[in-house]
């Protein structure tokens, strides 16, 4: 056990010395003018990179915009007044989309034990706008769903009431349209002399 230290304790100290007679050189084959010349060619790649970027960013904020105005302008056209709310959390959600570099910018390391964090305020600020968004498209949602029960129900009592009409007999359709016009004119005549009085 002892011998078998001893030789690899010899073996480490030959290694050192043969470390130690070796001559150090960097080694590189480049001139000077040839590495200046590669980082001129590294800085105009990068900026090609940087621009084609931008542009994918650009047309890409132009879909989303496309889109976003495609939508809004069916909802409101499809779903009336009701849809404005709705349009309206459809247009947050899309700019947060758009809108999303936080996240790129949000970093967690650990460094000495503890644990880092770079980019908290716009990712507070993007999860913000996603909830507002999502509470909007909630209610909508809801008014919605309010607006088509409320449509159902008048729908239902219109039915009823043609229906109970067309049961009638002739004698007694004509006595209820009469009824109709002649209580009509008499709403315009008390709304006429109101107006006058006024």
């Amino acid at each position: 056990m002892n011998q078998a230290f001893i030789m690899q304790q010899f073996l480490d100290e030959s290694a050192e010395e043969v470390k130690n007679n070796y001559p150090i050189e960097q080694d590189d084959s480049f001139t000077p003018d040839q590495i200046e010349a590669i980082l001129e060619h590294k800085k105009l790649i990068e900026k090609k990179i940087s621009k084609n970027n931008s542009v994918l960013r650009g047309l890409e904020t132009f879909f989303w915009g496309i889109s976003s105005y495609s939508l809004c302008k069916w909802l409101i056209l499809n779903l009336g007044t009701s849809g404005i709310s709705l349009s309206v959390a459809l247009a947050i959600v899309i700019n947060q989309i758009v809108n999303r570099d936080c996240l790129d910018e949000f970093n967690l390391n650990r460094l000495d034990g503890r644990w880092e964090t770079t980019g908290m305020q716009k990712l507070f600020k993007f999860l913000f706008g996603i909830l507002a968004s999502g509470f909007v498209a909630w209610s909508s949602i809801g008014h919605f769903i309010g607006m088509v029960s409320d449509s159902r129900v008048t729908y239902s009592l219109l039915n009823n009431s043609v229906q109970e009409f067309n049961s009638y007999s002739k004698e007694q359709k004509n006595e209820a349209m009469e009824g109709f016009v002649e209580g009509c004119l008499v709403t315009a005549v008390i709304v006429l002399i109101v107006k006058a009085k006024s």
